[in-house]
């Protein structure tokens, strides 16, 4: 990756200690929450859905960091900065894209994932990514500075899973400002990933009814 170029800032790497490969990492997933004041306005369940994960991955447009800290009263909390979010020290919130490495697996995180470059295209309404086949590991590793299992984004408010060539594409939705597959004053979505030996699971929870609403797995690591 260039380092000239002014228009991007370097990924940021964690790594996340999961215990033996054979037990299951499960990881809540979750962006666009757009809280005020101290960030308990959160629907509670956003935290009922989320109890008994490992780790909570937020997307952005957080708009406040208590929304972290009161997402950390489940689990430890990673994030990446919406255009407008606030920053803090540290290594909690990361300005661009960071890349998180749980269960095995290399997981990209980014806000919006038309930016920084290479862009990612959206269709029109913003439920889907316009994806050239074959061109996944060269577009992802550029865009997070290093080869990606999983990608997490945000932005649209719409919730999506898709597998682009062998790359798991997840938007866990809004669960608090949803997108137009739900009706206006409902709650949304988050995500659940689940890693197990270097297979992974995701799915969308409907926090209206509690139930999976898309779910895709695939077997991604080389370990």
């Amino acid at each position: 990756m260039s380092t000239t170029d002014p228009d991007r800032t370097e990924p940021q790497s964690d790594g996340v200690p999961c215990g033996a490969l054979n037990q299951i990492t499960r990881i809540g997933l979750i962006s666009d929450t757009h809280s005020a004041g101290s960030g308990r306005d959160l629907p509670t369940q956003v935290l009922e859905a989320l109890q008994g994960v490992y780790l909570i991955l937020h997307c952005g447009d957080l708009e406040c960091i208590g929304v972290l800290d009161y997402l950390e009263t489940v689990a430890p909390v990673l994030a990446v900065r919406g255009y407008e979010d606030p920053r803090e020290p540290g290594g909690r919130l990361a300005d661009a894209t960071r890349v998180v490495e749980a269960g095995g697996l290399a997981i990209g995180m980014i806000h919006d994932i038309q930016w920084p470059s290479p862009k990612i295209a959206t269709t029109g309404d913003g439920t889907r990514l316009v994806l050239t086949e074959g061109q996944a590991d060269a577009v992802l590793a550029a865009k997070f500075g290093r080869p990606v299992d999983v990608v997490l984004f945000g932005d649209t408010h719409e919730e999506l899973i898709c597998r682009w060539d062998e790359a798991l594409i997840i938007n866990p939705g809004s669960p608090t400002y949803p997108g137009r597959r739900h009706r206006r004053g409902t709650l949304g979505t988050i995500g659940l990933l689940e890693i197990q030996a270097g297979e992974c699971y995701a799915r969308i929870i409907d926090l209206e009814t509690g139930e999976t609403s898309m779910s895709y797995g695939c077997a991604q690591a080389e370990l």
